[in-house]
């Protein structure tokens, strides 16, 4: 998988940061993690993502930490 397949393909793309942010925040009220509206380096959108330090995993899939099934 390419980097760019990993930062922006198959995400959902937002036109403005206020509607990433809006779509955060109704993501964290709805009882998910924290997350962030942030820039995309690979196209002329936003993206949510994870705040730094909540991810449960690195790009390419390698788990910071094992879990039980």
């Amino acid at each position: 998988m390419t980097e760019e397949e990993v930062a922006c393909l198959g995400k959902t793309r937002f036109l403005t940061r206020r509607a990433a942010k809006r779509r955060a925040n109704q993501i964290r009220r709805e009882g998910g993690p924290a997350m962030r509206p942030y820039d995309c380096d690979f196209c002329p959108h936003f993206h949510v993502g994870h705040r730094p330090g909540q991810a449960t995993y690195m790009r390419h899939g390698i788990p910071l930490q094992e879990t039980q099934p």
